[in-house]
């Protein structure tokens, strides 16, 4: 999983990326003056967390700037010296939580985790991409009518990836949500069900993969989920 550490203080941001990168986390760093906007743009990074006392003030610059390019990027807080009610405002601005510096490893590693766990959207209703209807009742999925047919873990992970379109999703985020971790064994399992996928999506290009990341479902229609017909 790819995660940004946008600090100004070098002592903070080498802590915190030492501590996400022991624990298996791809982390960078930037400072407020370096954020790099096309990488952010891209879907690169699944995680981004803030300071929220950067120089200049430039905490809410860059909150408004992040989710000016994507709403799904989880964002977390980094409060080192900020009072309660900045801590608040950095919430009710878009931010996914705020976490109160220093803190201890596994509270950052459980909250990041609590926040992937979080679901993208509302649960019940249909998920469309490209031709593809997926019912996220009966948990099954067609094309044109079609039924596609798909085992279990080819389902869950055509609707987490439809759920999370247009973004790239590594192949650790993907074992972490449509498999137990716990129990995966095989090394290119994501691999062999996304070509499986492919197949029977009959649209190769539908699923794309992005060479060093992951793979993300390229979709520009806007509609997304629509909720089921009381």
């Amino acid at each position: 999983m790819n995660c940004l550490i946008i600090e100004d203080s070098k002592t903070v941001a080498h802590i915190i990326r030492s501590t996400l990168s022991a624990y298996g986390y791809k982390a960078t760093n930037n400072t407020s003056d370096e954020i790099a906007d096309v990488s952010i743009k891209e879907g690169v990074y699944e995680v981004i967390l803030v300071n929220t006392n950067l120089k200049k003030g430039n905490s809410i610059k860059v909150l408004k700037k992040v989710r000016s390019f994507s709403s799904s990027i989880l964002i977390i807080g980094i409060s080192d010296r900020g009072t309660w009610q900045e801590r608040v405002e950095f919430l009710n601005l878009g931010a996914d939580d705020v976490i109160t510096y220093p803190f201890p490893v596994q509270e950052l590693l459980a909250r990041i985790q609590a926040l992937l766990r979080r679901p993208k959207l509302s649960n019940g209703g249909r998920l469309y991409v490209g031709k593809v209807e997926i019912d996220t009742d009966l948990k099954s999925a067609t094309k044109d009518t079609k039924d596609l047919c798909l085992r279990k873990k080819e389902y869950k992970l055509l609707e987490y990836m439809a759920r999370n379109k247009n973004r790239t999703l590594t192949r650790a985020e993907l074992i972490d949500h449509v498999w137990d971790y716990r129990k995966f064994t095989g090394s290119n399992t994501v691999d062999v069900h996304v070509k499986r996928l492919r197949d029977k999506l009959g649209d190769k290009s539908l699923i794309k993969t992005i060479h060093g990341f992951g793979y993300r479902i390229a979709d520009k229609s806007k509609e997304t989920l629509v909720p089921p017909t009381l």
